[in-house]
């Protein structure tokens, strides 16, 4: 293994080396819940050596090959990794940004939404059902020069959604789909009416 900190593989593992020629061995152990090496590297190449005194030597093509945690996987620090058969494919690696959003907690989604400017589009609680209320009429008028509030697509029902956007630009339709996709419900019956968008 080079000594620049890199992970142990075999592929970077000298197995004429005593200390390395098992090191890459070690990673993933079965039964390892946590990080992908259960020592620090200097111990793992302590035991590596040890095998090697003890007369083991890598001389036959292994059957089985070490699968690094991936991007879904929980964090590299404390996914041990998988151990596979030498003959099956890897996966690829496909990173799914809306499985990934839709799996965070709730406060997640909410600074998720602030980060991107999209404060307001993620409620704190589930809406409650609305009940019909009589209020009374007013005679006066208000007026305010600010914007109006933007559309919040996770509060309205499908019908709302699809009667705003029909009558939404190119630009709005687009940021409230990204919305109903990314930090809504991602609910068919909009959703399927503009997949080109």
């Amino acid at each position: 293994m080079s000594s620049d900190g890199q992970f142990p593989t075999r592929e970077n593992c000298d197995p004429s080396d005593p200390e390395e020629a098992f090191l890459w061995m070690l990673v993933g152990l079965p039964g390892s819940k946590g990080a992908p090496l259960l020592l620090p590297i200097q111990h793992l190449r302590a035991v590596s050596r040890r095998l090697w005194d003890c007369g083991a030597r890598p001389v036959a093509d292994p059957v089985i090959k070490y699968r690094p945690p991936r991007a879904g996987d929980p964090h590299w620090l404390v996914s041990p990794g998988t151990w596979a058969d030498i003959d099956d494919p890897d996966p690829e690696e496909v990173f799914d940004i809306r499985q990934f959003v839709a799996e965070l907690p709730l406060r997640q989604r909410q600074q998720l939404a602030a980060a991107l400017g999209l404060t307001g589009t993620v409620p704190d609680e589930p809406p409650t059902p609305m009940l019909p209320v009589t209020t009374a009429v007013s005679t006066e008028a208000t007026a305010s020069n600010d914007p109006p509030p933007l559309f919040d697509p996770t509060r309205r029902s499908v019908k709302a959604v699809l009667t705003y956007l029909r009558r939404a630009d190119a630009e709005e339709r687009e940021r409230v789909l990204a919305i109903e996709r990314h930090l809504g419900k991602a609910r068919p019956a909009i959703l399927s009416r503009y997949q080109n968008v």
